[in-house]
């Protein structure tokens, strides 16, 4: 089993909200290197909110485009976008994919909302384009340290997950079994792991089926996470991000496999950024706390700080 196989629950997989979106329109950019960018866009209004993932998102932040335009993408190699090689593959790389993705839709300045690894790659983005962004949501994102995230403990994912049956199910996928069915790997993968992702597991049911897309397929994903991950090992943002002067609200799952100190780390010090811890929540902290989260993504984004919102000196 690839060190990295365990991030796919937290790095791919996302459910989608019983709301039906927004009537949506979507194409295709050819960035210069001849890569296809897969993009939709819900709504209608002045403020632009750009969020990647929109083969998972689409569905489940539909509702954050009432009275704004929202342009969600898929990276690269990712969801409905072109399929792409492992040389590829890099933070970089995805960074400088989001800009010319602005210039291409001539987008002047834009909030963004990064969930799980694109919250840090959000802010990434933010730090190398101040001047494009205005405001910034990260939601359960990945510490902006890596000594954080390995040296917090307590993950308890492993808890709601059987893990016999994950080792017996690779196992199988070792010897070939699903050789000429990547697609059935993929399914059986996922509905073994997904349980780790969610404090509540009733709320599985709103995970949409992420296997007919092949770039989400475990033979795929394993490779291209195990390119991205080696391309900023050792990473620590933190003094970066003093530089970063647009307001940043930051909301985690208090259960989420994910150390809340990284949550923590992104908002203390920094006196234009402010934390929600959500619980009973884990990764989704949309899809198991909607009537806490929506609201306070709205009021953020239309410029006010949401009055559960902590700064931490």
């Amino acid at each position: 089993m690839p060190r990295y196989a365990p991030l796919i629950p937290l790095l791919s997989l996302l459910g989608a909200c019983a709301q039906a979106p927004p009537p949506a329109t979507d194409g295709f950019a050819t960035l210069a290197d001849g890569a296809r960018l897969y993009y939709q866009r819900l709504g209608t209004g002045e403020q632009v909110v750009v969020i990647p993932m929109a083969v998972y998102l689409s569905d489940a932040l539909a509702p954050l485009a009432e009275g704004r335009q929202l342009i969600l993408y898929d990276p690269v190699g990712r969801g409905r976008s072109g399929p792409t090689d492992t040389a590829r593959v890099s933070l970089d790389r995805e960074v400088a994919d989001l800009e010319e993705l602005r210039e291409a839709l001539g987008i002047e300045r834009m909030a963004l909302l990064g969930w799980s690894g694109l919250g840090m790659q959000m802010a990434v983005y933010a730090m190398r384009h101040p001047d494009r962004v205005t405001r910034l949501v990260q939601v359960s994102p990945v510490p902006p340290a890596e000594s954080i995230m390995l040296s917090a403990g307590g993950d308890t994912r492993a808890a709601r997950v059987d893990t016999a049956a994950v080792t017996s199910l690779l196992g199988r996928h070792g010897r070939g079994d699903f050789a000429d069915d990547p697609a059935g790997f993929c399914r059986q993968y996922n509905a073994l792991s997904q349980p780790g992702s969610f404090a509540d597991p009733s709320h599985l049911a709103k995970v949409p089926d992420l296997c007919e897309h092949p770039n989400e397929w475990p033979l795929n994903l394993w490779p291209y996470f195990g390119a991205l991950l080696g391309s900023f090992r050792g990473y620590d943002w933190r003094d970066s991000i003093r530089a970063l002067e647009i307001p940043r609200l930051v909301i985690h799952g208090r259960e989420d496999g994910i150390p809340l100190a990284g949550a923590q780390a992104w908002v203390e010090g920094y006196p234009n950024s402010r934390l929600i811890v959500l619980s009973p929540a884990g990764h989704f902290p949309f899809l198991e706390r909607p009537a806490e989260f929506f609201p306070a993504v709205d009021r953020f984004l239309n410029g006010e700080w949401p009055p559960e919102a902590r700064g931490l000196p």
